[in-house]
């Protein structure tokens, strides 16, 4: 079991996050579960013809990546999708999570278990 999981207010299995078509190719979805401090934040990113989720939680400072509500820093480096952390300038590989630059290389992101069904990204 994921430690992700266990935190108040992750979502269950099954829970649906977004239509895949609504990620876009530049930024991220987020969705927040909960209400408060203990609020389970998860972004979802298109990477390639697949997505990916991670709890929305620099693993460097445990705070949001986002330069403000919805808004994220996504690029392509080296044929990479990348997240650039809006914070302390951390980069991250979208499609496994690595930091390779900024002030945490070697963390990764939490990632939260996804699939696409249908044509909506829900929860694994």
């Amino acid at each position: 079991m994921s430690g992700w999981r266990e935190r108040d207010h992750a979502p269950a299995a099954g829970t649906p996050l977004c239509a895949f078509a609504e990620l876009p190719e530049d930024n991220g979805v987020e969705r927040v579960f909960g209400d408060g401090p203990r609020e389970f934040r998860v972004v979802v990113f298109r990477v390639g013809d697949d997505a990916r989720a991670y709890v929305n939680e620099c693993p460097h400072a445990d705070i949001p990546f986002g330069f403000a509500e919805g808004v994220f820093c996504v690029h392509e480096i080296d044929g990479r999708r990348d997240l650039l952390c809006a914070h302390h300038s951390a980069v991250f590989h979208l499609d496994d999570g690595l930091c390779w630059d900024g002030p945490c290389v070697g963390a990764r992101l939490e990632p939260v278990d996804v699939r696409v069904r249908d044509g909506t990204v829900v929860v694994a």
